[in-house]
């Protein structure tokens, strides 16, 4: 669970090439968790303190204080708070055509790299801080937004080439990772772990034994994970009714949906949608954040 302060602009007004999608500040609990699951955009984590583990792909990394990682379109990602020392990060999510040049060509993460460590993470949690002064619906209000993105941006790029990267640790079974890959391809389809131990030809009891020692999760939780993170994503970003989520996310029973939603998010579709209805926060500074972080109910899930 965690405590969140966050802005989301679902509409756009600009067909910008660098474009903001959301950010926030969360502080977790011991061991929250966040996915399995895949974004549609670029999002970018700074460890502001305490630690935690990030899972991507088929790379793990122990992260801290004065770290930051990037979650890239489409990737398939997991991570963890530490359960004696819980991080507190910002986030800010973008995307548009410029992105991608940007990301892979002239910032830390360049070369398919993911993380990269900095002395100066106050500089981007102010930056932040903005972001969530700016949550009204104006044309006015986007292109700040997208502005503070630009000025982000700038301060990453300039992170390169002097940034020291905390090193990839996970050694995992090929497996346990083709099992992840077609669960996160296909998981809208309704396909089931007896699915996937048939699609990889191994036994199902054999599957789970290698996928939960490699990944700490069976692939039946695994999967619902996958489409409780998906479903939450629509829930907050989309208008879709929760019928329609379900159906999308591979439920084909809508009961079994909000029971399973419940049960890992600790509140049903409906609620979390509406408690997620965005209020304009102004000139927010260091300890307004900390006074509303310490005030804010814990939910499960916000990114």
């Amino acid at each position: 669970m965690e405590k969140s302060i966050f802005n989301v602009v679902n509409n756009h007004t600009f067909n910008a090439s660098i474009y903001y999608q959301f950010s926030g500040i969360s502080q977790t609990l011991p061991f929250h968790t966040f996915g399995p699951a895949k974004r549609h955009d670029y999002i970018i984590h700074f460890v502001l303190n305490g630690q935690g583990i990030f899972f991507v792909d088929n790379e793990q990394f122990h992260l801290q204080a004065g770290d930051s990682f990037l979650i890239r379109p489409g990737e398939s990602i997991f991570y963890q708070s530490d359960i004696k020392n819980p991080w507190t990060y910002a986030w800010i999510s973008f995307n548009g055509s410029e992105a991608k040049q940007i990301i892979e060509h002239f910032s830390p993460f360049k070369n398919e790299n993911h993380v990269f460590n900095t002395a100066n993470q106050l500089k981007y949690l102010e930056l932040i801080q903005k972001t969530l002064n700016w949550s009204d619906s104006s044309p006015q209000s986007e292109l700040q937004l997208n502005q503070l993105v630009h000025e982000l941006l700038i301060q990453v790029i300039q992170e390169y080439p002097s940034q020291k990267n905390p090193q990839n640790d996970f050694k995992g079974s090929k497996l346990a990772r083709q099992a992840r890959e077609y669960m996160d391809e296909y998981f809208e389809t309704g396909i089931n772990v007896n699915d996937v131990a048939n699609e990889l030809n191994v036994n199902r009891s054999y599957l789970t034994r290698v996928f939960t020692s490699n990944f700490g999760l069976s692939p039946k939780a695994w999967l619902i994970g996958v489409r409780i993170n998906k479903a939450s994503e629509l829930l907050q970003m989309e208008k879709m009714s929760v019928d329609e989520i379900s159906e999308s996310v591979g439920f084909n029973n809508v009961s079994v949906f909000s029971r399973s939603f419940n049960k890992m998010v600790g509140e049903s579709p409906s609620k979390y949608r509406k408690n997620r209805q965005f209020k304009r926060t102004t000139n927010l500074h260091n300890q307004q954040i900390k006074d509303l972080l310490k005030a804010a109910k814990p939910v499960r899930q916000t990114t």
